[in-house]
């Protein structure tokens, strides 16, 4: 006859440890997981986003009408104004 061999307690012990270890892992993996596919999500949003300012901003580009985009983008972001015209600011508001 055989006998069979006990396992001993540090054995055990080792073994609990190691399911805790391996459970707690798994879990932190999962919630980095899911918080890479959230950023991964917005990153996607923003691609997809400026590609489609790429697309506007070439088709202006490749466009006849490329002297009113200029005079616009002068005129809102640089404040230039043309020959001869007066600008009013309202103070009011502020």
């Amino acid at each position: 006859m055989r006998r069979k061999k006990r396992v001993g307690l540090a054995t055990k012990i080792f073994v609990a440890i190691f399911a805790v270890y391996a459970a707690f892992t798994l879990v932190s993996l999962q919630i980095q997981i899911s918080a890479k596919r959230e950023e991964q999500a917005a990153l996607q949003a923003q691609i997809e986003e400026q590609s489609l300012r790429n697309a506007e901003i070439e088709a202006l580009l490749n466009s006849e009408d490329n002297d009113e985009y200029i005079a616009r983008i002068a005129r809102d972001k640089l404040g230039y104004v043309s020959p001869g015209e007066r600008v009013f600011v309202d103070i009011s508001s502020k």
